[in-house]
């Protein structure tokens, strides 16, 4: 086994990797949804959709130290340095981080499960609390635990970090099975909660052995928490803004929209996260690659990778868009049989539009983070965040579920999808100089 694969490319070892993974992990979900259709109710699922939207926001709860960890390993790789120190300083500065997160998830958690949560009258704010700690604890261990993900993905092992979270949600939904079977109130919070737990343990238990075996050669050095703090401080602030341009659909929808819509909208972006996640598994890989080759100066290498990707990328998600057109109907039928609605023909066609300029904006975003280069993030984001969250609100209010995908295209289409690429050629253009 070991020999057919080292004549695999790496890039495409690990994609595939993030491919089996993706097709996994969401199919599980789509499983998870009919169960809990089922088991807790159109309004109850509606409220499982916003706290999963809320779970990006726990993502970020290392402070961005994991992503600052994988560009200072790649850079080491090239220097042929070793990298173990680094990983071991990384995850206690990440456990403190997390810590930190929980205390305040803790304290904060009745008035933030209102806040969000307030619309769905029909649980007590009891059960709307519960739901939000049942999500936000195994949410921060999650992004304490992508740290091992990260030392994966630096090392070109990523279809590890691509396969383990495929079997945590495959565990997740066997414990939403599991919940919904017992009946055990409150039904809504321990279904959340067996769902979201596998998905911490697993990278958790990873990065505990990673520590374990390291701490027996070396010692953490309090040298690199500095250079590691400084550039995680701006990956997690434009990680901030990134949620706010891409994680506030489903609370604005919980304010606006009905719980129908919301359904709606979470089986339609799953469907389509079955593409675009592989493509997204594909840009994991060719990260690393890209923070070599930049660093190495090879730019040439680089635009030939981003140009066949993209190619490739958009030419899976509009024949997804066809095949989602044709099987809307059963989709529904299967995955929620208990609302009496089905998937708009224009919502599959924006949400086709929508994940095509995603493709070609993330593509260039992770070329610029690849090489450490935030500057420009600082500008175009904080932009795209103001219009996503005022376009979104303004969308749904006058144009139901389409006007919120509308909104989410034109806060793209205005900002990133072409600051961007202008970026990554004036990068090229002065490094040729030099």
């Amino acid at each position: 086994m070991t020999g057919i694969l080292a004549g695999v490319p790496r890039v495409w070892l690990v994609a595939g990797g993030g491919w089996v993974g993706r097709i996994v992990q969401i199919l599980a979900q789509l499983i998870a949804v009919r169960i809990m259709t089922d088991s807790l109710g159109v309004e109850g699922y509606s409220v499982f959709a916003v706290l999963a939207s809320l779970a990006g926001w726990f993502a970020l709860a290392d402070f961005g130290i994991a992503v600052s960890l994988q560009n200072h390993i790649s850079e080491r790789r090239v220097a042929q340095q070793e990298v173990d120190d680094l990983i071991l300083t990384a995850s206690l500065l990440a456990l403190a981080a997390a810590v930190t997160v929980s205390l305040a998830a803790f304290l904060l958690g009745p008035w933030l499960s209102s806040l969000v949560l307030g619309e769905f009258a029909s649980f007590s704010s009891r059960e709307r609390m519960l739901a939000f700690w049942g999500m936000a604890f195994p949410a921060i261990g999650t992004a304490l635990g992508g740290v091992a993900y990260k030392v994966w993905f630096a090392e070109h092992r990523g279809y590890l970090s691509n396969l383990t979270p495929a079997a945590g949600t495959v565990l997740g939904t066997l414990g939403v099975w599991l919940v919904a079977r017992g009946g055990t109130p409150p039904l809504l919070a321990w279904s959340t909660f067996a769902y979201y737990t596998p998905l911490a343990l697993l990278p958790l238990v990873t990065l505990g052995a990673m520590v374990l075996c390291i701490s027996r050669r070396h010692r953490v050095s309090w040298s690199l928490a500095r250079p590691l703090l400084g550039r995680a401080a701006r990956f997690w602030l434009f990680g901030l803004l990134a949620a706010a341009v891409l994680q506030v659909d489903f609370i604005i929808m919980a304010h606006v929209l009905m719980p129908d819509d919301i359904v709606i909208y979470s089986i339609a972006s799953r469907v389509f996260g079955l593409v675009f996640f592989a493509y997204n598994a594909l840009l994991f890989a060719l990260w690393p690659v890209c923070s070599e080759a930049i660093a190495a100066g090879r730019w040439d290498q680089v635009f030939v990778l981003m140009r066949r990707y993209l190619m490739l990328g958009t030419g899976l998600i509009v024949a997804a868009g066809f095949g989602v057109a044709l099987v809307r109907d059963t989709a529904v039928e299967l995955l929620a049989p208990t609302i009496d609605a089905t998937i708009p023909v224009v919502v599959v066609a924006l949400l086709t539009l929508y994940i095509v300029v995603r493709v070609w904006a993330d593509t260039f975003a992770m070329v610029l983070q690849s090489m450490n280069d935030l500057a420009i993030f600082w500008i175009a984001v904080p932009l795209q965040a103001i219009l996503s969250i005022a376009l979104q609100w303004l969308g749904a209010r006058y144009f139901g579920l389409p006007g919120v995908i509308v909104g989410l295209i034109a806060c793209f289409l205005a900002t990133v999808a072409w600051i961007f690429p202008l970026r990554c050629r004036h990068n090229a253009r002065i490094a040729r100089e030099i």
